[in-house]
């Protein structure tokens, strides 16, 4: 199976000449989908001229302009190791994987873990597992939650098949999105140590942008991707981390990016029906299965927790169980 790599770029200077250096010494087709001002790159095909378009709009648009059987999607900022685009392609000959995820290693830091594969709390909150772990600890494949999109590939018919990245998310969260309409399809999502990516990985949330399409996006993952029965049993776990959202967005300075995402959300609520018509179908496995990729823990490293939060886990571990019972 022949790849390309996909890197979508926005205003990224010399990380992005670094990626695609190492991807140029593998010999990898690559296409850059440059959302910024014009670049001249030497030996990648360069699209541009569209504006800023987002990430997941920037993926389908390079996934489109390949025929390539392979898609790699890379971040500007990372660093494939040798050998990396070709372990992604050997896990992908397995029929049953839907995406996988290279061994996210910390640029600066190589020998610790950026991330082992993606955790997702039964909120949708979302974060990268095993951050500053050993890079070592990883050293099997594994079943992951969903892919981290700085370094993950799939194959470019599965791709079609489930309709690319969903444009509308604009910037995060697409990853999820996809990997979950994986595993509804009943494609397995894994990560591999055999592939190495450095990436120049940094947790900043100054900008406030970046809280309102965090929580905008992991409410529209919940509304088209959960099962109507599991929304239902989760009701009083997801209003209760609304609220607590809220209260901790009033007390952070971002509320109104948090209401600007419910705003969206009542605007666009044909879309969001239209979604879910759409996700729903593709489901051939049973929430009980998918129960299993969700935890009940909220425990992001790279952040602080506000007080209570070690309360509300056990609350909520307490009703995941009665939950799982039910499924």
């Amino acid at each position: 199976m022949q790849p390309a790599a996909i890197v979508v770029a926005y205003e990224n200077g010399a990380a992005l000449v670094r990626c695609i250096d190492a991807l140029q010494n593998e010999g990898v087709e690559t296409i850059v989908v440059n959302n910024g001002s014009p670049l001249e790159l030497d030996g990648v095909r360069v699209l541009q001229g569209h504006g800023n378009i987002g990430f997941g709009a920037g993926c389908n648009l390079g996934a489109a302009a390949t025929d390539a059987d392979v898609l790699v999607f890379l971040n500007p900022d990372t660093v494939p190791q040798p050998g990396s685009v070709a372990a992604l392609v050997r896990v992908l000959e397995d029929e049953t994987v839907g995406v996988v995820q290279s061994r996210l290693r910390l640029l600066d830091e190589p020998d610790l873990l950026n991330s082992s594969g993606n955790v997702l709390h039964v909120s949708a909150l979302a974060w990268p597992g095993g951050y500053r772990d050993r890079a070592a600890s990883l050293s099997e494949e594994r079943e992951i939650a969903y892919a981290s999109g700085a370094a993950c590939a799939v194959r470019a018919d599965v791709f079609r098949r489930l309709g690319g990245f969903t444009p509308e998310l604009f910037l995060y969260q697409e990853d999820l999105e996809l990997c979950w309409r994986a595993r509804l399809a009943g494609l397995r999502v894994v990560v591999t140590p055999d592939a190495d990516v450095l990436h120049e990985y940094t947790f900043e949330r100054a900008d406030r942008r970046k809280e309102y399409y965090l929580e905008r996006n992991r409410l529209v993952f919940l509304l088209t991707a959960y099962s109507a029965r599991l929304l239902g049993l989760l009701i009083p776990v997801l209003v209760a981390a609304e609220l607590g959202l809220a209260l901790l967005a009033l007390r952070e300075g971002w509320l109104r990016e948090k209401a600007r995402g419910w705003l969206w959300l009542a605007r666009h609520a044909s879309w969001l029906a239209d979604r879910r018509r759409r996700t729903q179908p593709l489901r051939v496995v049973p929430d009980r299965e998918l129960a299993g990729y969700l935890t009940a823990t909220l425990d992001p490293r790279m952040l602080e927790l506000p007080p209570g939060a070690g309360a509300a886990n056990l609350l909520i571990a307490a009703w995941w169980r009665l939950v799982r019972a039910l499924l």
